[in-house]
């Protein structure tokens, strides 16, 4: 048994995968299938999802019932998402009273850790030039700070057309690149894993 379990994974991970990708390819020969096993994916993802929140909860309560280091954040938590279910399930996730819990309470939280974000950037960049300096180092203290003058007026001095078009330069430039080279190297991990995962090299449903 312990060794059929993970060959009949193996198999219906595969025979899955290479189904999937005939239906990109051959839409009117195996779209309805691709459907179907697109389908079972999203429902078994949304149960993992409620694992996962539920596996949160465990571990919060656990630590709330043991009052461990930091359960009053765990308290916090906890009644926070008790809250957000209940309203969310009653008036649905798209009604006013959850838009407005989340417009002032979630993008607040996200708004200031933006900011202490920018603080840090600010201080790394300082470190860096106060131990050894390097050109490097310096490029992004200076990057770091054109972009957070360009992105907010000026006291006393407003808004700076030179620094908005540096601003906007390095926001849509440089920075794009990089992005767009973080997701075509993801894109061929995931291209790669998936290729491992379809050839049974790669198991990690076991086996």
């Amino acid at each position: 048994m312990k060794r059929i379990l993970p060959i009949t994974n193996t198999v219906i991970a595969v025979i899955s995968g290479v189904f999937v990708i005939l239906g990109y390819f051959f839409p009117g020969s195996f779209g309805g299938i691709q459907s179907v096993l697109i389908g079972w994916a999203i429902i078994l993802a949304a149960f993992a999802l409620l694992l996962g929140i539920f596996n949160l909860a465990w571990v919060h309560w656990k630590k709330v019932s043991s009052e461990g280091k930091g359960h009053v954040y765990s308290i916090v938590l906890l009644i926070s998402m008790l809250i957000m279910i209940v309203v969310a399930g009653i008036s649905g996730p798209t009604s006013a009273l959850t838009l407005w819990i989340f417009n002032n309470f979630q993008v607040p939280v996200e708004a200031a850790l933006l900011a202490l974000l920018a603080v840090i950037l600010v201080y790394a960049g300082v470190r860096l030039l106060s131990r050894r300096p390097k050109w490097n180092s310096i490029l992004f203290l200076v990057t770091v700070l054109l972009v957070l003058l360009g992105a907010v007026p000026l006291y006393f001095l407003g808004t700076i057309g030179p620094l908005n078009a540096v601003h906007d330069w390095l926001t849509q430039v440089p920075a794009v690149a990089g992005a767009r080279g973080l997701l075509l190297g993801v894109a061929l991990g995931t291209v790669a894993t998936g290729l491992r995962i379809l050839i049974g090299s790669d198991r990690p449903y076991g086996g």
